[in-house]
This record gives C-alpha cells, structure tokens and sequence, in this order.
C-alpha cells in the first residue's frame, strides 16, 4: 500500500487499519440479533459479519453504492442523515469515511450518534496525520488537495497535533490511543500489525464510542 510494503492481506485485501479495527470488534459483545450499520464496507469486515450468527440486521451504506458490488449496500449521504431513526443501531462501523464527507464534520457525529441506541457502540478508524486540523469544501483542485489532506479525495486533514480543539470539542476522546492495553504484542503481531500502529493518534487509531461521548447530545 503506497510506500508500506507487505501489509495488504493476500486473501482478503485488508490494511493494518482494517485488521485491528477487527480485533477491537471481537472484543465487543453485541446483543442477540444485532442491528449493525457499516458505511464503506471492507470486503473482509463484509464476509465476517454475514457468517455472525448475532447479527439481525446488517446494513451496508455508502454515497456510491455501485463502488461494493460484493454487497448489498444502499445509498446514504452522510450529510443529510435528518430523516434516519434515532436509538436504531446497536453498533454503528467505519474506517477512513470522515475525511471524506463535505459538510461540517459535527452534524455527521451528532447524528451518528443520535442513531445508536443508549447501550451502542460506535466504532470507526479516524486517520490522525501529523500537524494541525484543515479543511476545505471549495474546488481547490487535486493536487492541492493532496498537498494538505493526503488525498486528492479528501476534504479535511485530522490533524494530531490539536486534537482537543476540533474533535475533542465534540467526542470525549481518550488522551491517547494504545492498542496494547487491549492485545498482547503477539496478538497484534500475528494480525501483521507493526508495532508504529499500536499507539498513539495515526492513520490506524481505532476509537470505540458510547452514544453518550458525543458531548452535543442532550
């Protein structure tokens, strides 16, 4: 995967990201016949979710349903989640959606939010790059975009460096991300997770959310 070598998944095509995202997964217990919303759904993540015998109800979504032909996924623009159920899903998943989406990043967590049930989990991998937050929703160009947020498809950078004063503001956050408080070395090591990934805030941080952390909530 661009300059990491030896780190895609020969059988399925997951990235490091998507393996401990996994792992954080099959330490959650969710209820008998769970409702699961999984946006841009990884085709590993996919498959092992159809073969869980506690899941009720999976739903795959996405903008462009057409890009996840192995799945039935529906449309859902996550700027415009108005109309969606509140207290729905008891868990709700993604990884590298939210430097994506072109609106203002906390009406999609309030709503997010708003749609688990009290006791859900919101899982999702948030990629932290190093500097400052940054966004843009004008027609900067790609080159430009990738210049400030990694990807030419990127409206927004989350930065590292300031945390507390852009996402903080809206999530209750841990002070930092440590894999290894919940696996053993050999545990990350045997999902061929290298060790930069284990801690700290990077393109692999997994956040495990309560309903309750979105601090707009009433």
């Amino acid at each position: 995967m661009h300059t990491r070598k030896n780190v895609r998944c020969a059988q399925c095509g997951s990235l490091e990201r998507t393996r401990l995202i996994w792992l954080y997964l099959q330490d959650i217990v969710l209820p008998k016949n769970a409702k699961v919303l999984h946006f841009a759904p990884e085709r590993g993540l996919h498959d092992a979710f159809m073969k869980m015998d506690e899941i009720g109800s999976y739903v795959c979504a996405d903008f462009d349903p057409a890009r996840y032909r192995f799945a039935d996924c529906v449309k859902m623009d996550l700027c415009s989640l108005d109309d969606q159920p509140s207290l729905e899903y008891d868990l709700i998943i993604h990884s590298h959606v939210l430097e994506h989406v072109p609106c203002n990043i906390a009406y999609t967590l309030f709503h997010l939010h708003r749609m688990l049930k009290n006791d859900g989990v919101h899982l999702c991998v948030i990629p932290f790059m190093k500097g400052e937050y940054d966004e843009s929703f004008q027609d900067i160009g790609n080159d430009e975009r990738t210049r400030r947020f990694g990807q030419f498809d990127h409206v927004r950078r989350f930065g590292a460096n300031d945390i507390p004063s852009h996402l903080g503001k809206l999530l209750k956050l841990p002070a930092t991300f440590d894999a290894t408080t919940r696996f053993a070395p050999e545990v990350l090591l045997a999902a061929n997770i290298p060790p930069a990934h284990w801690k700290g805030f990077h393109i692999s941080t997994v956040l495990q959310l309560s309903r309750s952390d979105m601090t707009l909530l009433p």
